[in-house]
């Protein structure tokens, strides 16, 4: 069973914009058949990203993420297993990257994929080359995390991560990581509580202070470029201190739709 964490989608109301952030200051690859009508669609050589235009009652920031299994049959049959409740629905065709969309015992959906199947598209399809910056994990917030983790293990073979004991759970398939943080109502004082789902992605580089110098560069050179700015006001300080416990990131930003990004080297 060689399950790949490769696929994270944004809704914004500036997907185009927000596709050009992450191809400037990311370095990843817009798809060779672009399709500007419906979504931007990029890759860093393993994960692909597709930011999607906001659609009617639906909100902006981290929508979903994806899973590339051997037999996407047999992994429905293991979410079944798993517990009997769970369900998955199969997708449109047009769809780059998704066969079908299930979701996990909290209903953090994400997407799965096969790809011996030949449905993927885009860069799902072109997905093999090696660049300095890359997605290294994507973090999860949910209320029973533990459960959730043992889901991922159990139905996609994602490896436990021996990490220090600080409340979260980590799974790997082996590059990128996926982080289970417990969704506490505790963790909001001082602040909006967020809802459970997606919490922020972050990126592997060859240097934190070359990624800080080109992002510098990059709203020099289009001040449409600008990110949004973290820890003003006691709410914005109270947001960033939570951000900043996730222990795989040294650097924390946004992208121009305010989708938290952290970076390591």
């Amino acid at each position: 069973m060689a399950s790949r964490v490769n696929h994270v989608a944004i809704a914004s109301d500036q997907y185009a914009l927000d596709g050009r952030f992450y191809e400037s200051l990311f370095g990843m690859k817009p798809s060779s058949k672009p399709r500007p009508a419906r979504s931007v669609v990029l890759g860093d050589g393993y994960v692909g990203m597709n930011v999607i235009p906001r659609r009617d009652g639906r909100t902006s920031g981290l929508d979903h993420f994806g899973i590339e299994v051997d037999d996407v049959e047999d992994t429905i049959a293991r979410i079944a297993k798993f517990d009997s409740s769970l369900g998955a629905v199969k997708r449109p065709p047009i769809r780059p990257f998704a066969a079908y969309s299930a979701h996990d015992p909290d209903t953090n959906i994400f997407d799965l994929s096969q790809k011996s199947s030949g449905a993927q598209k885009d860069v799902y399809a072109e997905n093999d080359w090696v660049q300095p910056r890359t997605i290294s994990h994507i973090a999860l917030r949910t209320r029973h995390a533990e459960r959730c983790s043992q889901f991922y293990a159990d139905v996609f073979g994602l490896a436990p991560l021996d990490r220090p004991k600080d409340g979260n759970f980590y799974l790997s398939d082996g590059r990128v990581t996926l982080m289970i943080i417990p969704w506490k109502i505790t963790d909001y004082y001082g602040q909006d509580p967020a809802r459970t789902g997606l919490d922020h992605i972050g990126f592997k580089v060859e240097s934190v202070d070359r990624v800080k110098k080109d992002m510098e560069f990059l709203i020099g050179e289009n001040p449409h470029m600008r990110t949004r700015a973290l820890g003003y006001g006691s709410e914005g300080e109270a947001r960033l201190k939570l951000f900043q416990k996730c222990p795989l990131g040294s650097f924390h930003l946004t992208d121009i739709e305010g989708v938290h990004i952290d970076v390591a080297e």
